[in-house]
């Protein structure tokens, strides 16, 4: 009974918070002195942020073997969301600034851009040295190993120690399938157990295990079902070890010892100068500027064989769609409902036969259903306050800020505000990224939106998304905004799938 609510309640939550423990977890190791690598990118380039107590300082190790020395006791300049794309993990763009001057932008995952951003501002401080080795903090993949077979082996003990083991009779032998129907309890309960065909005869009594609830009117067999179990349970186990123990332990040496072999550098010029002058873009061409993109939104908006764009049902004054529905779509909208609907259904019947290890394979998939979802919820939930906040505070020249937009459409419904300064002309490149939450438009079979291009108050919720307000209405957000300047390339192939083959150069009809 413990082990099924454990396994059905408790480790739901455990998974979907896995992530937030693990940097929970990198964050204390930073405190007491332990190695942590952080992966990310610097100014564009992967690899991995060391923070060991067997180098002299932080260093960020490229894939292409290069070392770059990054002294703390700086400032952390801010936090930009830069993952652009249907990336479901969020990544944060961090900007420090060195004591020395020069500023650079790592790319990390949003809790570890707060603790680094934290870490990397405080001055150097001797750690105390302690004469036990300190082993690195455990990646998530291992613990999530060790989590599974700490599952399987709740389950194995929940049945071992409150299943009914008894003697049942053989009813029935099938020896294509290689399992028996046995009854017990004078014939009231059957069950089909796997059996070995060949030696088993109807009417004789093999010793079973009854499940307990929920589980009751199943079984499973004494032989067979534990070495399945103790493989199960056991290889997720020895792998999770292994990984914390040995596996980590040894990835952290060998990134130690190529820094050591490459020697580690300054940060170059150019990426001291990087922050000079944060207005110009140059990575990106000028058929993704505002002229371009204005131009592509207007000729899909007139000829795109979809589903036209009118205002909202709601109308001026009001928010794009009830605040109340928008909580409900932004925290449960996950597509996870859908298997998890499915593997329930399964559950429930055994449409493709697979008897009792439909129980496994389906419960698998619905605890990782129940996991996104876990996950999604406990992210989603920081933003609805500050959102709803700034969408009805009334509006002012310090809180609701002047910006150019243009509307584009990856599918109906899914539309994306790329937000420029009102300033700058046709050349002006994009600032912000915003997705836009689907409303109901004012006429039959259309979706609510703005006009493909003009302009915008927009409001900073200090969480993430920004909310803007057309004509009138205030447009909630569908996700957090993308700092376009984050990480261009990701941002230039983003547009590209927004714009879709609508691109006209600067100068066409509009």
């Amino acid at each position: 009974m413990v082990g099924t609510f454990v396994g059905l309640v408790v480790l739901p939550l455990v998974v979907a918070g896995l992530a937030r423990w693990a940097a929970g977890r990198r964050r204390r190791a930073l405190g007491v002195g332990r190695a942590v690598h952080f992966r990310g990118r610097m100014e564009g380039r992967t690899g991995w942020l060391l923070v060991d107590p067997r180098l002299d300082g932080p260093v960020f190790l490229g894939r292409d073997g290069s070392a770059v020395a990054l002294p703390r006791g700086g400032e952390a300049l801010g936090a930009t969301v830069s993952a652009v794309g249907r990336s479901a993990l969020e990544k944060v763009s961090l900007r420090y600034r060195t004591p020395q001057g020069a500023v650079v932008r790592l790319g990390l995952a949003t809790h570890d851009a707060r603790t680094l951003g934290e870490w990397l501002g405080e001055e150097p401080r001797t750690v105390p040295v302690t004469r036990r080795t300190l082993l690195p903090a455990a990646p998530a993949w291992a613990v999530f190993a060790l989590a599974v077979g700490l599952f399987v082996g709740l389950v194995a003990a929940d049945v071992a120690v409150f299943g009914k083991h008894t003697a049942a009779e053989v009813v029935r032998v099938d020896r294509d399938e290689e399992d028996c129907t046995v009854a017990w309890d004078g014939g009231v309960e059957r069950a089909s157990v796997d059996c070995d065909a060949a030696t088993v005869r109807a009417g004789e009594r093999i010793p079973v295990v009854a499940l307990p609830w929920p589980l009751l009117g199943d079984a499973v067999d004494t032989g067979v079902t534990p070495r399945v179990v103790a493989v199960l349970g056991g290889v997720p186990g020895l792998l999770g070890l292994g990984g914390a123990l040995v596996v980590n332990p040894l990835l952290y040496a060998r990134r130690v010892r190529l820094v050591r072999r490459a020697g580690t550098v300054a940060l170059p010029q150019a990426v001291a100068d990087s922050g000079a002058d944060e207005e110009e873009w140059p990575a990106l061409g000028d058929d993704l500027r505002y002229a371009s993109l204005a131009a592509a939104a207007r000729h899909a908006d007139r000829h795109r064989p979809e589903p036209r764009v009118t205002p909202p049902r709601r109308g001026p004054g009001r928010t794009s769609l009830s605040p109340w529905a928008w909580v409900a779509v932004t925290v449960l909208g996950t597509a996870a409902w859908y298997p998890l609907a499915f593997s329930g259904g399964a559950v429930l019947d055994d449409h493709f036969h697979l008897g009792h290890w439909r129980f496994p394979l389906f419960g698998t998939v619905g605890i990782v259903c129940l996991a996104r979802i876990g996950w999604v919820v406990t992210d989603r939930v920081p933003l609805c306050g500050p959102v709803l906040r700034a969408a009805r505070q009334g509006g002012g020249k310090d809180a609701w800020q002047p910006m150019r937009y243009v509307r584009l459409c990856r599918e109906p419904g899914e539309m994306v505000l790329v937000l420029f300064r009102p300033e700058g002309g046709d050349v002006t490149a994009p600032r912000f990224l915003q997705p836009l939450s689907r409303s109901r438009g004012t006429g039959r079979r259309t979706v609510g939106g703005p006009a493909p291009v003009g302009e915008a108050l927009v409001r900073d919720t200090g969480a993430g998304p920004l909310v803007c307000e057309i004509d009138g209405v205030r447009y909630l957000p569908a996700a957090r905004a993308t700092e376009a300047t984050a990480d261009p390339a990701r941002t230039r192939e983003e547009l590209r799938d927004l714009a879709g083959n609508h691109l006209r150069p600067v100068g066409a009809a509009r």
